[in-house]
């Protein structure tokens, strides 16, 4: 559960360190989850793929909340963490920092979990 103006860490390469979510994508609910697509603006980063107060995708990662998987189990993360994505939803960068679960094991995502280390 990722409310509006939450903060996010930016778990991949693209030069942006911190993002603030300010709308999202595909439903009218107030928060956002594991695998949900938001609009953030870059608050920090250092590099040139990406500057301060740019409004970007991003996708939802790893969230505090525990996640209910539909086998039963529960994840639960340290941090709230997304990955920025182009307008076209393809990872800006090209290194992700940070394991996926497997709900990103589908053709949607298949750019981002080469990426990845890793799905668990």
């Amino acid at each position: 559960m990722i409310p509006k103006y939450s903060f996010l860490k930016i778990v991949d390469n693209s030069g942006a360190k911190l993002a603030q979510v300010i709308g999202f994508y595909g439903h009218q609910g107030g928060y956002a989850s594991i695998g949900d697509v938001v609009k953030v603006v870059v608050k920090e980063a250092r590099g040139e793929k990406t500057t301060a107060g740019v409004m970007r995708k991003a996708v939802v990662v790893e969230q505090k909340y525990p996640f209910h998987r539909q086998n039963g189990s529960h994840v639960q993360y340290l941090r709230n963490a997304a990955v920025l994505l182009s307008e076209k939803g393809q990872p800006i960068g090209n290194k992700v920092r940070s394991m996926l679960g497997v709900e990103f094991n589908k053709p949607r995502w298949a750019k981002l979990k080469s990426l990845s280390k890793r799905l668990f």
